[in-house]
């Protein structure tokens, strides 16, 4: 408004200065009665780490672990949840007692009728906090009461009921599965115990032996010809390989098979050698050359009776090889007329054994598993742990010291005093206007 300046308005405030001191007092008062007055609130803090990868304690375990970062985060924001369920509150209430707890509960807390331990659970409810860091699995649990103690106390309790209550939920669903193996168990072992049945009422029936070692005759029989056929085959593979090197006429196969015809060839290419040397010193109708040629031509004489009788000696081996593969081969084909007649029955056999043993595995496959669960419901491997347990606090957390009201409830007086007397100067301002016009 025209006229009025900071300097009226600063006269105004000095003009009724009492009255903002008064309401400045006043505010002090106040603060120091809210201080005083006001019931305290202790609040305690415990920091637990949610750690989502358990314990692998055994392979193929019942639990499957969280594989990606997001699994991870839902994984610990259920426990979070859990932290403050009603399972955990009620574990928290009933070993505490705090029905009976006036901290808890008051005179009025508990509707006529109503149940006295539902109530309780709810208000313990409306004093728990939990909050978690951002990319962090550290939890912050909080309780406050009225005493620094009863706060600790509740604190703890009730983290130590939920790492209770994480054991018996992750126990609980192993018995589930367990129950459910075992309710299985009664169908697969009755399967297994007719599927053996049907394999021994077969074997009597047909006159099949009890065991491998005594097995049909014509089986063996045929296994054993079946051998004899294969080695007959190789041997006279390696005879017809032997007799054609030999009848090519090779040198290195004819050495190979006598000592006498490698000495006679080395013998052999020494004399050559040496009458090719006499021919080229001496006449052709020399002494010594024709002596030497005579010698040339013995050895050779013998050398050519010796491949003749290596190679009849191969013919005769493979002659041998021949006629005791075809007659083991006819053998061997004459005794599949009898096998075929015991396959027919052996394979009624082999597939009733399959079905037998396709459900004894099943069966112990699941005796196994079952065994492993109900042993894995006695195990705790979570990786839940307590990384700052909770301690009675210094101070209270609500309301704020009594110091700091008195200072707010001063400086707020005053500012309000001080709003008071510039609006009363505005008034008087304003009346003496109106007078005056």
């Amino acid at each position: 408004m025209a006229g009025i300046t900071p300097v009226i308005i600063l006269g105004w405030v000095r003009r009724f200065w009492l009255i903002a001191l008064a309401l400045a007092v006043l505010g002090a008062l106040a603060g120091f009665a809210a201080g005083t007055l006001i019931p305290p609130r202790y609040t305690s803090y415990s920091d637990i780490l949610l750690d989502p990868n358990n314990l692998q304690l055994v392979d193929d375990d019942v639990y499957g672990r969280s594989a990606t970062a997001e699994a991870q985060v839902i994984d610990v924001e259920s426990k979070m949840r859990i932290l403050t369920s009603i399972s955990v509150l009620g574990r928290v209430v009933d070993q505490l007692n705090l029905v009976n707890d006036p901290d808890i509960l008051g005179p009025g807390d508990v509707a006529p009728g109503g149940d006295a331990r539902i109530a309780a659970i709810l208000a313990l409810g409306d004093r728990v906090r939990v909050s978690r860091e951002e990319r962090s699995y550290v939890v912050t649990a909080s309780v406050w009461a009225r005493t620094p103690e009863k706060s600790a106390a509740l604190t703890d309790a009730i983290v130590s009921a939920f790492l209770v209550e994480l054991a018996e939920t992750e126990s609980q669903g192993a018995r589930t599965a367990s129950e459910a193996l075992s309710q299985r168990l009664t169908e697969l072992r009755d399967d297994a115990a007719k599927a053996e049945a049907a394999v021994v009422d077969y074997r009597q029936q047909n006159g099949l032996p009890m065991t491998t070692s005594d097995s049909q005759l014509s089986t063996q029989s045929a296994v054993q010809l079946n051998t004899q056929v294969d080695t007959a085959r190789e041997t006279l593979i390696t005879a017809e390989a032997r007799y054609a090197a030999l009848a090519a006429g090779n040198e290195g196969a004819g050495a190979q098979e006598s000592e006498l015809l490698a000495e006679l060839r080395t013998e052999y290419a020494t004399t050559k050698k040496n009458v090719d040397s006499l021919a080229a010193t001496l006449g052709p109708r020399h002494p010594s050359l024709t002596t030497a040629r005579a010698e040339l031509d013995a050895l050779q004489g013998e050398i050519d009776q010796e491949v003749a009788r290596i190679v009849e000696g191969a013919r005769t081996d493979l002659q041998r090889a021949r006629d005791v593969f075809d007659q083991l081969s006819n053998a061997a084909g004459a005794q599949l007329g009898n096998v075929f007649s015991d396959e027919k029955a052996q394979l009624e056999l082999r597939q009733l054994e399959r079905t037998a043993a396709s459900a004894v595995a099943i069966y112990e496959a699941y005796l196994n598993r079952a065994g492993q669960v109900a042993e894995r419901s006695q195990l705790n491997t979570s990786k839940v742990r307590v990384i700052s347990p909770a301690v009675a606090p210094l101070v209270r957390s609500y309301p704020p010291r009594t110091m700091m009201l008195v200072i707010g409830g001063f400086i707020g007086g005053l500012m309000a005093g001080l709003a008071v007397a510039a609006g009363l100067g505005f008034l008087l301002h304003m009346r003496q206007r109106r007078v005056i016009a």
